[in-house]
């Protein structure tokens, strides 16, 4: 059973993303994307942007509401030309009740890329992965380096 998230948890998604591009997609620098009334930084629409050892780049879209937010948010990020090179990605946080212990909720990504495997390098689809990854509670805090979540 899931509920709906309240749009108070978009920084918590976006924080949670960061760590997913560090853990799970293994990026070796990471920025989030800065929205202040005097500074902004874009990375053409995403809230995170990573860079792996093998030298291509990750944008990370991340999203707290529902399937209309995803829908939205693919949509925008399919008008921008993306390098064949550019992984681009939109990854949905989603809250479930732990069924050991209804107080506890347990947390997890629903990932979608941007992919060229659908059409080749002028032809990209969306490909929503059938595994979810669980989000562990430190993924909430800010990413603060390699010793971060001990």
């Amino acid at each position: 059973m899931s509920k709906p998230n309240a749009k108070t948890k978009r920084a918590d998604a976006e924080r949670a993303c960061e760590w997913y591009a560090r853990e799970i997609l293994g990026c070796v620098q990471t920025r989030r994307a800065v929205r202040t009334k005097w500074q902004k930084v874009d990375f053409f629409g995403a809230d995170v942007m990573g860079k792996c050892e093998n030298g291509s780049t990750v944008y990370i879209q991340a999203t707290a509401g529902q399937d209309a937010a995803v829908s939205t948010r693919r949509r925008k990020l399919e008008i921008i030309p993306w390098h064949y090179t550019e992984t681009v990605e939109v990854v949905r946080l989603i809250q479930t009740i732990d069924p050991a212990n209804a107080r506890r909720k347990l947390w997890f990504f629903r990932v979608h890329v941007y992919s060229i495997a659908l059409g080749g390098y002028n032809n990209r689809g969306w490909i929503t992965q059938s595994a979810a990854i669980p989000i562990p509670p430190h993924w909430f805090k800010k990413w603060k380096g390699e010793d971060s979540h001990a």
